[in-house]
């Protein structure tokens, strides 16, 4: 997994321009804090599809706030959206990944303030975190409540890719 620059500089205002993208906020992994980046909407960033054509499980895509590591482990087991956003390049940047279900939770409640190439739409969208009840599901996020469900994943959502700068 490619790991991210440390970065001094961090914006505190969501929808910033921002390392690649627009800042969303702040979360940790462990004890690392990390500043949240949505890619813009204009660098294929944002996407349909199912989250992998089958339904295995996929070991290391349990993460709740890791979405670079589940990205990472869907991305081996053939998932699509995964290898599509790992190969992404956006402002200089290849470390982009489909966000966790955390991750998510945090785009949702900073949304109103992602205007422009940074919009997100109302709709359901993917996290990278599968469903630990059943390896059939993944959860997916909707844009306009806020709510997360899971969805089967060979059933078509969009996707949106983010990154992480270590701050």
């Amino acid at each position: 997994m490619k790991k991210p620059a440390a970065h001094k500089s961090v914006p505190t205002v969501a929808g910033a321009p921002f390392a690649g993208g627009y800042y969303v906020g702040r979360f940790f992994v462990g004890t690392q804090a990390y500043a949240l980046v949505v890619a813009p909407t204009s660098d294929e960033s944002d996407v349909s599809g199912a989250w992998n054509k089958n339904t295995r499980k996929v070991s290391g895509a349990l993460n709740y706030n890791d979405g670079a590591a589940n990205t990472e482990a869907m991305a081996k087991a053939g998932s699509a959206i995964a290898k599509a956003f790992r190969a992404l390049t956006i402002g200089g940047h290849n470390d982009w990944y489909l966000p966790s279900r955390m991750e998510a939770l945090l785009l949702s409640g900073e949304r109103e303030h992602l205007e422009g190439d940074a919009t997100i739409e109302d709709d359901w969208y993917w996290t990278s975190t599968q469903c630990a009840l059943t390896a059939a599901y993944a959860w997916v996020q909707y844009f306009y409540y806020g709510d997360q469900y899971y969805g089967h994943k060979v059933d078509f959502y969009r996707a949106r890719a983010v990154r992480r700068v270590k701050i």
